[in-house]
């Protein structure tokens, strides 16, 4: 297993940022591009969540943190967290929002793209939790 932590300051631009680290992070034991685009995108939207919903103001803003866990041959899994508002269960939708609707699509793709979403919570952390299984195809010939 290979572990990464990278850290932010939840904006989006910063949001973007850690999500571009990871995928280079990533290239090194995934050869797949589709999947890396994949992972891409449910991170920079997992990330830009924190960035626009975990913390009331920007003065609150204290740090967005992405943990990787890699296990070779098998899967990845993510945990993206903050210390603001947190989700809550009850309150989230995983379908589709209607074709006109401005935003609501984040939830929708995280749970279609990854194989487990899970929702954590210990003490002041929120986190939420994601993992991809890999196919055997998909590796680096490195891992």
């Amino acid at each position: 297993m290979h572990q990464y932590e990278l850290e932010a300051i939840p904006t989006p631009e910063k949001s973007r940022e850690i999500a571009r680290k990871a995928i280079n992070i990533l290239e090194e034991f995934v050869s797949d591009k589709e999947l890396l685009h994949d992972i891409d995108l449910v991170l920079t939207e997992a990330c830009s969540n924190v960035a626009r919903h975990a913390y009331d103001t920007c003065d609150l803003c204290s740090r967005l943190e992405l943990k990787i866990s890699v296990y070779p041959g098998e899967s990845i899994v993510f945990e993206v967290s903050d210390w603001g508002k947190g989700l809550k269960a009850d309150a989230m939708d995983f379908s589709m929002p209607d074709p006109e609707a401005v935003g609501g699509r984040g939830l929708y793709i995280m749970s279609k793209l990854m194989d487990s979403f899970e929702i954590l919570r210990d003490g002041d952390k929120n986190t939420v939790r994601l993992t991809k299984y890999v196919g055997g195809g998909k590796w680096t010939k490195r891992t």
